[in-house]
């Protein structure tokens, strides 16, 4: 039987704000706003329940994301990548992808494949989005989309 998302919680609503640019920045510092234009500004424990497993962790105060990596070409049709359906799930997903050897190894225990946690972050992602007011069919998309990438971006996977 193939793991399926049950639930996701936080125990506070994300305090998610965007990066505003200031004339003092420093070129570094706009450079890392423009990639990473959100950031969490509360830690977040973060309770996933699955079918196979439950598991826990915390997004700290200060983590920042680029949001849904969406193909300009797609925004009419699935919207931006600064959609506020799309911010909490996106934030949730890079986390989970950003720091996949923390998880696996330390919450996970190592008693997962990469091909499954890369298949359980999709589930979360989509499962999140869905909670999010965004639709079954939109967010089935995503997810899948999102999917996709991960398969083919071998890369990203070599430190499991």
């Amino acid at each position: 039987m193939k793991e399926k998302i049950l639930s996701v919680s936080f125990d506070a609503i994300p305090d998610v704000r965007v990066r505003v640019i200031n004339i003092d920045d420093a070129q570094e510092i706009i450079k890392s706003k423009k990639k990473y234009p959100f950031e969490l500004f509360n830690s977040l424990l973060v309770r996933i329940s699955t079918t196979q497993r439950n598991f826990e962790f915390t997004i700290f105060n200060g983590y920042t994301w680029n949001g849904a990596d969406i193909p300009r070409f797609f925004w009419r049709i699935i919207g931006s990548r600064t959609d506020n359906d799309f911010l909490v799930a996106s934030m949730l997903h890079d986390y989970l992808l950003e720091f996949k050897t923390y998880i696996v190894n330390e919450v996970l225990n190592n008693k997962v494949s990469k091909k499954e946690y890369r298949r359980i972050t999709s589930l979360i992602f989509r499962h999140v989005i869905k909670e999010q007011g965004t639709n079954t069919i939109k967010a089935n998309v995503m997810a899948w989309c999102v999917d996709v990438y991960q398969m083919f971006n071998r890369s990203g996977w070599q430190c499991l």
